[in-house]
This record gives structure tokens, sequence and C-alpha cells, in this order.
């Protein structure tokens, strides 16, 4: 306020000295950062009669000039008039950046941007029953699931604000090598010998080989990214998508001959 002070009391002053003569008494009002900034709506009128302010009555005369300088200060020559038996002046103070420190304006999508491309998101932990690491038997149901299913968060920051994104799996799809693809809301149900029958299918990620050969298996995991900011704006980005791939054999059964 004491920054203000200086510019708002010449302001008075300089209206009490350009007011007409018969105006002896004014009455002045100053409202800082009603508008959400560092500056102050600085008006005045002479206490004869009841009119009211704004740009000029109708039966008035405005004065020229009015607004700020480049500095925040009262410009010299500020908006006055007639209306009535009152005379009025009125202007903005004091609205240029405090302390003479230039307020920076953030572009906090683009932050965003800078923050998403930040993100170090890991690739699908790929897991199978049974697993790759052995022969997988035709006809016999592959559990589908991956180990990491958790949000990741990355920020950016410059002076005058900062951006955070959190980047959440959305979905999951996996290219099973044979031409079919399978479609996974989560992360795919882990199987558990003591829990699950291995001739049952997984109840929501699963796949059964119908012939056999050499398979790459992709898993891709689509992210998607939501933003927020220190100023209150947030939103959306376009998803991103990390991808781990897996060989396995395929192989048919055989029947013992005794």
């Amino acid at each position: 306020m004491l920054r203000r002070s200086a510019p708002v009391l010449a302001f008075l002053l300089f209206i009490a000295a350009s007011a007409p003569a018969w105006a002896d008494d004014f009455i002045g009002r100053a409202e800082c950062g009603s508008a959400g900034g560092p500056g102050c709506d600085v008006s005045a009128e002479s206490g004869v009669g009841g009119g009211s302010g704004g740009g000029g009555g109708s039966n008035g005369e405005s004065g020229t000039g009015g607004g700020t300088s480049a500095g925040g200060e009262a410009s010299a020559e500020p908006a006055c008039g007639l209306d009535g038996l009152v005379a009025w002046c009125s202007a903005t103070v004091g609205g240029g950046p405090v302390g003479g420190e230039a307020v920076p304006q953030v572009d906090y999508e683009a932050l965003a941007y800078e923050a998403r491309a930040s993100l170090s998101l890991g690739t699908p932990g790929i897991s199978m029953s049974p697993s790759a690491d052995a022969p997988i038997l035709v006809r016999v149901p592959v559990w589908l699931w991956v180990d990491d299913w958790d949000a990741q968060s990355a920020t950016a920051s410059v002076p005058g604000g900062s951006v955070t994104v959190t980047a959440t799996p959305s979905a999951l799809s996996w290219d099973m090598g044979d031409g079919t693809t399978v479609e996974c809301e989560g992360p795919g149900t882990a199987y558990t010998s003591r829990v699950h029958d291995p001739a049952e299918e997984s109840p929501d990620c699963g796949h059964t080989y119908t012939s056999r050969g050499d398979r790459e298996v992709a898993a891709s995991m689509a992210w998607s990214i939501e933003w927020s900011s220190t100023s209150g704006e947030g939103g959306s980005l376009p998803d991103l998508v990390t991808t781990s791939s897996v060989s396995v054999r395929v192989v048919e059964s055989s029947g013992v001959v005794t």
C-alpha cells in the first residue's frame, strides 16, 4: 500500500488544483486491488449536489486525458467533467509492476507440454502364465498381466508459476504375434497357482493359441495425461504409449506312448 500512496495523493492534489474554482470541497476515493492487480482506481467529486460519477453527465463537460502512464502513475490529465453542480475526476494509478519488477506472463499450456516431455514412463513389465521362459502349449489358456499400473507425475516451473502433469494408465493392448490383438481395460489378473486353475481362462486379459510357432508378444500401455497449474488452469493432453515385447514358442502337446 505504501507504493500506491504517493501517486494516489498526487492525483487527488491534481484534482483539487484542476477542478472548477467553485468546487471547493472534494471527496476522494481510492480502491486498490479490486480487479486482482496492483493498481488503484481513484476518483473524486465535489461535495455539492448528489451527482454520479462515470464517463460524464448529460449536462456536463468531460476533460481530456485520463488513464495511466507507462510507470503506472496517474497521467498528467485525469478524466474530469461536470454533472449538474457536481465536478468529478477519475483515473487509475499504480497499475504498473509492483516495486518496478515486471510480472512474468506464463503460458501454462506450453509449460504443461514441457512437463509432459519430462515424464519418465517405464515400459510395461510383461507377465504371463504359462511363462514365456518355457514353451507354451497349444490350446492352453495364457494369462496376461503387467506388474506396474501406477500413475506417474512430473512438474515444470518458471518464475511466476508451475505446472504438474499426471500420467495414468488407461488401457493395455496385447499383440499376440499370431494375428490376434487382445484389448484389456486394466493391468490383467495375476495368475496364482494356489488360487487359480491352469485350465481356466483369465477373467479379464488372456489368450489361447491355436497353432504352434515362434511368436513375438508385444504389450502397449496407453497413458492418459492431465495437467494442473498454480494459476488454476488445467486440462488434458494427448495420450502417451509405452511398449515392451517378449518372444515365446508355442508347441503342440505330444502324447505319451507305452
